[in-house]
């Protein structure tokens, strides 16, 4: 089976159109509700489905009151606006990310399996992106209970099986790129799937995208991955070196 890679970068870099040439998915992230008027309006995001391939794709990124699952005015808000937004563009992936007070008891897992139930299930493939201190098996094994994916960063955590994979690649200080072995590796983790989302946060994305696009095609390899905790999101170590 041939994985259908899709990859992004941190940011909308130019206009749509000069971004999609270079990359074929971006995230669209949700801000507060206090900032909505900062946000892209619905012609905007209408305007740039109609302004990139079909075979482009979309993720909507849940604000920062919905990832804190308590219920409020903003809540309520942020979320209305997600799904408004990935409406708007035809979006696929639909992304809720919990900040590290989020833990691991019934309380929360109650709290996040509420908000999943109100995001749309049919033609969007949900994915949950923990911080703090979620055990990956247990975060893994949580998600695939509620049919949703969990988002890793495959250069250090074991990419959970199933059909879809969620990855980011953060940069530490903003400066560091991965190494080709490093891409190569993380390529292996991903293995083969219907399809691989891959966010790079890097200063030298392109061209670690076309790098990784070419390993992907490569295919083989074996899964990997020894990171057995979540870490915090930005507190990754990034690989650099090409010998270990």
């Amino acid at each position: 089976m041939a994985t259908r890679l899709h990859v992004g970068a941190k940011d909308l870099r130019g206009d749509i159109a000069a971004y999609a040439k270079r990359f074929d998915f971006l995230e669209v992230r949700g801000v507060a509700a206090s900032d909505m008027k900062r946000a892209p309006n619905a012609a905007t995001l209408r305007r740039w489905r109609k302004g990139v391939s079909p075979a482009f794709e979309f993720g909507v990124v849940a604000g920062p009151s919905v990832g804190k699952l308590k219920p409020s005015p903003a809540f309520e808000a942020e979320l209305e606006a997600m799904k408004a937004s990935a409406t708007a563009l035809e979006a696929r992936v639909l992304v809720v990310a919990t900040p590290a007070d989020v833990t691991p008891s019934k309380l929360w897992r109650d709290r996040l399996a509420k908000v999943l139930d109100q995001l749309p299930r049919d033609a969007s493939t949900v994915v949950w992106e923990p911080a703090g201190l979620w055990e990956l098996e247990d975060a893994a094994e949580q998600a695939k209970a509620w049919g949703i994916v969990l988002a890793v960063d495959p250069s250090r955590d074991e990419v959970p099986d199933g059909p879809v994979a969620y990855g980011r690649l953060r940069a530490l200080g903003g400066t560091r790129a991965y190494s080709t072995a490093a891409l190569a590796r993380i390529a292996a983790n991903l293995g083969e799937r219907r399809d691989a989302y891959v966010v790079f946060e890097t200063t030298g994305a392109l061209k670690e995208a076309k790098t990784l696009r070419g390993l992907v095609r490569q295919g083989g390899g074996t899964k990997g991955g020894q990171s057995r905790l979540l870490r915090p999101r930005g507190a990754a170590v990034i690989p650099g070196e090409d010998d270990e």
